[in-house]
């Protein structure tokens, strides 16, 4: 567009052409200044070739150009990607060769944006491998999961360099990348299944005793995780809410027949009990449900899924028993090759440091802890080179992939929060664990030594004085049977009852019982405050939920607590339908009560979450950069963008069909197992944010898809998360137009989780009270 002088005249609406021609006249303006502003950064890196911050500020101001033009967006001209894509490129490389240790993961996660946004140019593509050589391969191993999470890009330069990356880091580091390679090789991305396994077999050349053992060990555990009466009472579980509740059949085939198929070839003790049990009855099962499915759709006949789910039920009540049965798991019935794994060369998950010397597996303990809790995860322990015992969780039905990643997040907040005067004075910092994921819906946690859950605390106090432990909800119950359904208006009523009639003082008291003298009290009290108040903003940040008891945990020696099962973040337990969290994070008054002598947020906790809040948004481009990572991450975008979609069946529950009146009563008999609240039983209230979801989250990630091709593109629901993200980092996350300072901002933070209207309407497992 040109100034035009004469349309000024000629053009009837000449205020509208006068407005256009101011609006080019500012638009080139800013150009200009655009312009004025990368040249002043290249002229600082030649007036200082070894200045870090301007290498950085460089890289980043072309990186925030190339983003004026779309991510990846195939009409990007050649002469743009010279201009900006490349030079980026470079920038990031010089900055991570200056950079001092935690700014590093921040300009790793940048350059591999700019990479694969623009993979499919030949000259950006050459300018990464050109440059490969100059950064040393330790700092790629902080970026390998990203690496793998794109090996599914459709174009073969980019995917060739990425072989030779995970081959080179593998050669020398095999055991930062075998784990991480096992997951991509199970998945269901044929792209990333054939990069992954062109990788294995590649280093299996190299260090063939470590792949295999890496390959045992992890396929051992995954069939740990979940047990033959865990995956059919799952899988029954499953296709019976999509059949029965939403008349969909077309998951029960892609569900059951592998099953079906497995339990033809046991392998273990475990494996062949169970089919010595059930095999008959689900062999009959099998037989209707494939003269079912033999017919078309629209044309089979109800009867045969009637007689096939009267067996299935024998077999989902009998599997119910043995899962409320089983407290442990001894390796010789379930994975007996792991006895026989010792003195190997693998090192002990999540513990690998190039810095540090390598602790290998000497053997596995033979007995494994079922917990008592929804997805009943195991304790096992391996037992290391050094001689010491690792713990570690043993998780099935849940992708520990995404809190694999806010690890890293947390690693980096941890090294701002070192650099900074006022929180290192302080030791401030997020209790960290090694996360292992094994597949996409299985993994490894290590465990926390001498930590219970604040809800286990609460519960020992309460039993040793003989009161109930969920005598608040006891309390509401009595109120109204149904106190969930009441009216906004009456459930604050019924909380303000019940905090006025309970003291809520449990976790005050146990901390100061537990502890054998005034001076241990008080640290434990500081540190708890401390590390309290460092995760309510961070958590806030991320905007990470569910945050009930149960996933709080705190050390009994210390006093500071751990954060376990990151699985909501960016507010998705805020937007979900059904009871959406109302507070930004937990300060309840039962955590509230052991702060201070005066049972006061003021004080320590107000102050440290001042100084935090400070730290996070002073370094907000650090953070942004590896949140934008985590954001656009093929691998973990499901978790806060599918629910929605995977919680949807893909068949309407409208559609009529023609089903006998047994088939009516199954309906009945099956929502009433997986869904007790509604017999009118008090202790379905179990710790959570909501009601246990009826079927479990394994099969929810096999029953979805991710758009991992819409996602490299740019998916708007992934930018208005970073937005989002954003507006807290700048003080404008309750005002777009007025930006609040650090104080101000945890100021309304505070105001909102200790509001009553807030609290009040939460969902009674939360304990709001």
């Amino acid at each position: 567009m040109a100034f035009s002088e004469s349309a000024f005249f000629e053009n009837d609406s000449a205020e509208e052409q006068a407005a256009e021609d101011f609006k080019f006249l500012y638009q080139l303006k800013g150009e200009r200044i655009d312009e004025f502003i990368l040249e002043s950064y290249q002229a600082a890196t030649i007036l200082d070739n070894m200045s870090y911050k301007a290498w950085h500020q460089l890289a980043v101001r072309h990186y925030r150009e190339t983003q004026k033009y779309g991510i990846g967006h195939a009409d990007v001209s050649e002469d743009i990607v010279e201009k900006h894509v490349v030079p980026a490129v470079h920038g990031f490389f010089r900055a991570i060769q200056l950079s001092k240790g935690y700014t590093t993961l921040q300009d790793m996660l940048r350059l591999l944006t700019v990479w694969f946004n623009y993979a499919q140019h030949k000259r950006v593509v050459e300018a990464v491998q050109n440059e490969l050589n100059s950064i040393s391969l330790d700092m790629l191993i902080q970026v390998i999961p990203q690496i793998i999470a794109r090996a599914h890009i459709q174009h073969k330069s980019t995917v060739d360099l990425i072989k030779h990356i995970l081959v080179e880091v593998g050669k020398y580091h095999p055991d930062a990348v075998l784990f991480s390679l096992y997951v991509a090789a199970r998945g269901n991305n044929a792209d990333r299944v054939r990069v992954s396994k062109d990788v294995l077999a590649s280093l299996h050349e190299l260090s063939p005793e470590l792949v295999e053992e890496t390959e045992v060990i992890s396929h051992e555990l995954i069939r740990i995780t979940l047990l033959s009466h865990e995956m059919w009472h799952d899988a029954l579980e499953y296709t019976a809410k999509m059949y029965f509740q939403f008349n969909n059949d077309e998951d029960i085939q892609g569900v059951l027949m592998p099953l079906h198929e497995q339990l033809r070839g046991p392998e273990t003790l475990d494996e062949y009990y169970f089919k010595q049990k059930f095999g008959k009855t689900l062999a009959s099962a099998e037989q209707y449900m494939k003269k079912y499915f033999s017919a078309r759709k629209g044309y089979r006949n109800a009867v045969f899924m009637q007689q096939a789910w009267k067996y299935y039920t024998m077999v989902y009540n009998e599997c119910l028993k043995e899962i409320k049965r089983v407290k442990t798991i001894l390796l010789e019935n379930t994975a007996p090759i792991l006895l026989q794994c010792r003195d190997m060369h693998l090192a002990i998950p999540g513990t690998y440091d190039p810095d540090r010397e390598l602790v290998r597996i000497d053997s596995f303990n033979p007995v494994i802890k079922v917990f008592d809790s929804k997805q009943h995860p195991r304790s096992m322990q391996m037992i290391g080179s050094d001689g010491n015992q690792y713990t570690f969780i043993l998780k099935g039905h849940e992708d520990l992939r995404q809190d694999e990643r806010v690890m890293q997040l947390f690693g980096l907040i941890n090294s701002l929060l070192t650099v900074d005067d006022e929180t290192s004075r302080r030791s401030l910092a997020i209790e960290r664990y090694p996360v292992t994921p094994l597949s996409s819906n299985s993994g490894l946690i290590g465990f926390y030594p001498n930590c219970d859950s604040i809800t286990d605390v609460i519960r020992s106090y309460r039993d040793a004085h003989q009161r109930y432990v969920q005598e608040e909800n006891e309390m509401l119950y009595n109120i109204s049977n149904n106190w969930q359904s009441l009216s906004c208006i009456e459930r604050i009523e019924s909380y303000e009852y019940v905090m006025e009639h309970t003291k809520g003082d449990d976790l005050q008291q146990a901390m100061w019982y537990s502890s054998p003298n005034a001076e241990t009290w008080l640290e434990r009290r500081t540190n708890y405050t401390r590390s309290m108040a460092v995760m309510s903003v961070v958590g806030y940040i991320l905007g990470l939920g569910d945050r009930h008891l149960t996933n709080i945990m705190m050390h009994s020696s210390n006093g500071k607590v751990v954060h376990i099962d990151l699985g909501d973040c960016f507010e998705i337990a805020i937007q979900r339908d059904d009871f959406p969290e109302t507070v930004p994070f937990r300060l309840t008054r039962m955590v509230i009560l052991p702060m201070e002598v005066g049972s006061s947020i003021e004080g320590i906790f107000r102050f440290t979450s001042n100084h935090t809040m400070r730290v996070l948004r002073a370094n907000r481009d650090s953070l942004m950069a590896v949140l934008e990572a985590f954001v656009f991450d093929p691998l973990v975008s499901w978790s806060y963008t599918q629910e929605k979609e995977a919680n949807t069946p893909t068949q309407s529950a409208a559609g009529s069909r023609n089903a006998s009146s047994v088939v009516e009563s199954q309906v009945f008999s099956w929502k009433a197992m997986s869904r007790p609240n509604e017999l009118g039983n008090k202790e379905w209230v179990l710790p959570g944010s909501r009601p246990e979801n009826p079927y479990s989250r394994s099969f929810r990630v096999r029953g979805g898809s991710v758009n991992e091709k819409g996602w490299q593109n740019g998916n708007p629901k992934a930018k208005s998360i970073f937005k989002r993200i954003h507006s807290k980092l700048v003080g404008t996350d309750f005002d777009p137009n007025v930006p609040l300072s650090a104080v101000d901002q945890v100021e309304k933070l505070i105001e909102q989780a200790t509001l009553p209207d807030n609290l009040a309407v939460m969902y009674a497992g939360w304990m709001p009270i």
